[in-house]
């Protein structure tokens, strides 16, 4: 009985044992540390372009930083919309992460149904910053734009410009409002039709972004009028901006990495910490003056609150262009 009874006490004293090491063990086990595995990033053009090179740099750069590699991936379509869709379908987990160029955030939502607005994301960063011209082909007759404005007041039907898409077509939208003319917008696909269309003599005028228009105004083919920027560009110092010329006009897109906005916030502090270091990285850095996409850096909530406020702002425009109710 006394040998039964002993048994019994060393068998419960070992299930408590047993139990107490599970327990322990259970409570000692920690969440890994994020990340732990690749990031993918997904490019909302196709690749090739200043966007996807420049995406692939900072990409490479925040690979030491957060200790994984990020894979980068293009999806191309919708206006830019459709990278941006397939990264907001991922799981919110932080291990996919998009481009978020400011046109399909701000501007294409009032253009087209999309599943999202600005307040759907928490953004990482802003890195660079589109600069547009006005241009012109070489030998065109108009060599100011006061001289393509005097075209324009001749033409009742409009003076034609090509565009690849918004904002650009807002700077003739401003300039019929102040000097009362019509310009006619012929849409491309790309800054290459773009480029196309002024060289090929189908439009009188384009604007685009200066790093699609440099190769041909070093070849000598196009001319700038103006940059239509908030800013001189440094890579043409010399051309005014409309703004000192007397319109009150300037825009600017951006170029930026985002998140869904359920993404915890410690995972979408370690992501905007890693990146805001990859954008100092001297490699990156190169690779954006060559491309000739000035760098910036703007934090991810003061990104997010100028996609807000262009987003509100669009909506103005685009409705004062009869382009949507």
């Amino acid at each position: 009985m006394r040998k039964m009874k002993l048994r019994l006490f060393l068998a419960v004293a070992l299930c408590v044992c047993l139990l107490v090491t599970v327990t322990t063990g259970c409570s000692e086990k920690k969440e890994a540390a994020f990340p732990d595995k690749p990031i993918t990033l997904i490019v909302n053009y196709g690749g090739g372009g200043g966007t996807d090179i420049t995406a692939r740099a900072l990409a490479k750069a925040a690979e030491q930083y957060l200790g994984v590699p990020v894979t980068v991936i293009n999806k191309s379509g919708g206006a830019g919309t459709a990278g941006i869709i397939e990264m907001l379908n991922k799981k919110p987990d932080g291990y996919t992460v998009g481009v978020v160029t400011y046109a399909p955030v701000a501007i294409v939502p009032h253009q087209m149904e999309v599943p999202y607005t600005p307040d759907d994301f928490k953004f990482i960063l802003s890195y660079g910053i589109y600069r547009y011209g006005l241009a012109v082909k070489s030998d065109s007759p108009y060599k100011t734009v006061e001289d393509l404005i005097n075209a324009a007041a001749k033409r009742e039907e409009g003076l034609p410009f090509a565009a690849s898409g918004y904002p650009q077509p807002f700077v003739y939208q401003k300039l019929s409002e102040i000097e009362d003319v019509n310009f006619t917008y012929v849409p491309t696909q790309s800054g290459s039709e773009t480029n196309t269309a002024v060289l090929g003599g189908h439009v009188e005028s384009a604007v685009a972004v200066m790093s699609d228009l440099m190769p041909f105004v070093k070849s000598g083919e196009m001319r700038i009028l103006a940059s239509v920027s908030s800013e001189r560009m440094e890579i043409a110092p010399d051309v005014p901006t409309l703004k000192e010329l007397g319109y009150d006009i300037a825009i600017n897109s951006y170029m930026g990495l985002g998140v869904h906005k359920d993404v915890p916030a410690d995972r979408l502090q370690i992501l905007r910490d890693a990146f805001a270091k990859a954008f100092n990285d001297p490699t990156f850095q190169d690779v954006m003056k060559k491309t000739n996409i000035p760098a910036n850096y703007i934090s991810g909530d003061e990104f997010g609150q100028i996609c807000v406020d262009g987003y509100n702002e669009a909506a103005e425009n685009l409705k004062a262009m009869g382009l949507t109710k």
